[in-house]
């Protein structure tokens, strides 16, 4: 799938700063501009890029509660599916529970949640959404929809569709 090229004028989203396009002296390690050969052609690549673009924006939208669209979204299924196991969160997220533990230790640490060993099999934790977060969850989950209200509006709704069929394609669900 041909998707095209980087521009040098920031087409595919990318912030480029000034220094980028000043000549610089020879030796210096950022004196060239960066040839992305074929990978803007390659659909992971743009995805993933976009993807970069997104998460970031999102990020500095909900600096104030200190969240990253990883740990929003691992707080808003945990505070869904009360005692939800951490191996059963991070099989939602298509993770493994290693990638996952360090998510749920800061939410932890924050006392956004609380672990409980499971009764019926001491190795394993349940996690739980700690009432005292809800004003937080609900003030930051406001901001984050209409941010996510916000990037749906740069596609048409017709657009928004296809976007979905097509990422879900690329995912393996029937389209």
């Amino acid at each position: 799938m041909q998707v095209g090229r980087l521009q040098s004028n920031g087409a595919d989203g990318m912030k480029r700063s000034n220094a980028a396009l000043k000549p610089k002296a020879p030796g210096d390690a950022g004196a060239r501009q960066v040839d992305f050969d074929e990978l803007p052609t390659y659909v992971g690549y743009v995805v993933r890029r976009t993807q970069a673009k997104i998460f970031g924006e999102f990020e500095a939208m909900l600096a104030d509660f200190e969240f990253t669209p990883g740990s929003f979204g691992v707080l808003t299924l945990i505070r869904v599916n009360p005692g939800i196991t951490q191996v059963a969160l991070a099989a939602a997220f298509g993770v493994d529970k290693s990638t996952m533990s360090p998510v749920v230790f800061r939410l932890e640490k924050r006392g956004l949640v609380r672990r409980e060993v499971l009764a019926s099999d001491r190795r394993c934790h349940s996690l739980f959404f700690e009432p005292t977060a809800e004003a937080s969850f609900l003030a930051a989950r406001d901001k984050g929809r209409a941010f996510e209200t916000s990037v749906a509006s740069r596609l048409s709704k017709t657009e928004q569709r296809e976007l979905a069929r097509l990422l879900g394609k690329l995912q393996g669900a029937r389209a």
